[in-house]
């Protein structure tokens, strides 16, 4: 039985894995000077049963403080430049000058085993305003926070920090791809999607976080075709592509056994990737028509030590078709092709023995057999 206390503004559905939460919402109220000073409301109340109105107040939440002067590194127009590419995939181009030269630096992440710097900048270091809400889980003091991020790339653009406090690393574990997966399953809002970036695949902190980005445009991605890997639920992309790509499908009448069984299973490729060091990307979306979640992994050979932000890079964003721009000459001058000479440059040869290790777990081979070494 769950409770549900307040005193500021009503909360109403959400869904995780979590069984027991306490949400902070952080106050409305703007800080005097430069004192972060807020106020609190806890909730208690079950995330399988808030979500919707869970979702509608990080929206609410987010606006507010975009709208406080000095919070975010910039403010993103509501009307921004864009331009749909010309050809087969439409890849949706969007002008963001701002985050080029308002962004933090990002860093320079070693490995995919990278250790963790408490003195580099951290999510633990973020100001109290930044937390939009605090999600806590008694059964083992795990939590979740959501933080706006403060160069932004979409509106509602929030970090997702699981166990922040635990200074893990950016390398998905399995409790953060099962809240990932549970909340993005429990939601309606089909423009709402997350991604992951690892190191060396456009990742700039070094502090587990995925992306929780708002994207309406219909890109490729929504309807991209799948070609069957291995299973019932195991793609790839179809020949001719704008590139490569496994793609897990969560069906929305899955039973709770079967999908830890498929969640268990993206984790153990990513834990292959990072063995075999091959950084990668996940996009995580909903289909608008049936409501079944896509998990796509994206794998590539070659790894960026570091990003140049003025330059086109590729993250999940990019291979998904969504193209944030720094400037608007390369708005006006990409190309398609261009596009998919830079996704092919940096996603490289790797997938042949991607898509033989997909096979080996989705079949359920030994963990000795999965852990074959990548082999181009």
């Amino acid at each position: 039985m769950w409770k549900f206390q307040r005193n500021c503004q009503h909360f109403g559905s959400l869904a995780t894995l979590l069984q027991i939460a306490v949400v902070v919402v952080v106050g409305a109220k703007e800080p005097k000077k430069h004192t972060r000073t807020f106020s609190q409301a806890k909730y208690k109340m079950t995330l399988e049963s808030k979500a919707q109105h869970y979702l509608k107040t990080l929206k609410e939440r987010w606006m507010q403080l975009h709208a406080m002067p000095n919070l975010f590194a910039y403010q993103l127009p509501e009307l921004r430049k864009t331009r749909i590419l010309p050809g087969k995939h439409c890849f949706h181009a969007e002008l963001n000058a701002d985050r080029c030269v308002k962004r933090r630096v990002p860093q320079t992440i070693e490995s995919l085993s990278p250790t963790f710097k408490p003195k580099q900048f951290n999510f633990n270091k973020v100001s109290e305003m930044e937390v939009i809400m605090t999600i806590e889980e008694y059964k083992d003091n795990a939590e979740v926070q959501m933080i706006i991020n403060k160069s932004p790339l979409t509106k509602y653009h929030t970090l997702i920090c699981p166990e922040m406090k635990s200074n893990l690393v950016q390398r998905v574990t399995a409790s953060a791809l099962s809240f990932c997966v549970n909340f993005m399953r429990s939601i309606s809002d089909t423009d709402i999607h997350l991604g992951y970036n690892s190191p060396g695949a456009l990742a700039s902190v070094n502090h587990l976080h995925f992306h929780l980005v708002h994207l309406p445009q219909r890109l490729y991605i929504d309807g991209v075709e799948l070609q069957k890997l291995a299973g019932d639920y195991a793609y790839r992309l179809k020949q001719g592509s704008p590139t490569e790509a496994i793609c897990f499908v969560i069906a929305g009448g899955d039973e709770e056994q079967l999908v830890r069984e498929k969640i268990a299973n993206v984790h153990c490729l990513t834990e292959w990737l990072c063995e075999n060091q091959l950084p990668h990307n996940l996009f995580i979306t909903k289909e608008r028509q049936n409501g079944d979640l896509r998990i796509f992994v994206f794998a590539r050979s070659h790894y960026c030590v570091v990003k140049d932000v003025a330059a086109f890079n590729v993250g999940f964003c990019e291979l998904a078709g969504f193209l944030p721009l720094s400037n608007a000459e390369k708005l006006h001058s990409l190309t398609e092709q261009l596009v998919i000479k830079r996704i092919q440059d940096v996603t490289g040869g790797a997938y042949e023995s991607v898509y033989n290790q997909v096979k080996l777990i989705v079949n359920g081979e030994s963990y000795s057999m999965w852990r074959q070494p990548f082999v181009i």
